[in-house]
């Protein structure tokens, strides 16, 4: 038994196959891109979640964690605001008065006060901190 089938017929409907094909692989590609950034992005999210977790559950002294808070919060605000490092707390207080965030201005604040006035108690940091949980649960 022999099959003739039409020319005009199969190089188009090959032509589309080959398209389809092309364009699934394509958008396979780019999902798989997008969730990897996803998955990054989330990884770097929790990383800051979980020291600042570590921060209410485990406090060492006020100047420890001190350090530590401000490195995350030095940390977040360059990774994910794009703020230079070397801008002062009171720097980025009047930055984010301009943009009108509240929170981090009261952040930045706060951090300067327990930074230059040494105001370094317990209290404070743990203020310092639940600020700082908050923004990250509100990003």
């Amino acid at each position: 038994m022999e099959i003739n089938l039409p020319l005009d017929i199969v190089l188009p409907t090959g032509l589309v196959v080959i398209i389809l094909i092309v364009i699934l692989w394509y958008l396979y590609s780019k999902n798989k891109e997008i969730y990897s950034k996803l998955i990054s992005e989330r990884t770097r999210f929790y990383r800051y979640k979980r020291g600042i977790a570590n921060l209410k559950e485990i406090p060492g002294t006020p100047e420890e964690d001190f350090n530590i808070l401000s490195k995350y919060v030095r940390s977040f605000f360059k990774e994910y605001l794009d703020l230079s490092n070397s801008l002062t707390y009171l720097e980025l207080e009047k930055i984010f008065k301009k943009q009108n965030k509240p929170d981090y201005a009261i952040l930045s604040k706060l951090m300067s006060d327990i930074k230059y006035k040494g105001q370094k108690t317990p209290e404070n940091i743990i203020q310092a901190t639940n600020l700082f949980a908050k923004i990250i649960d509100n990003y």
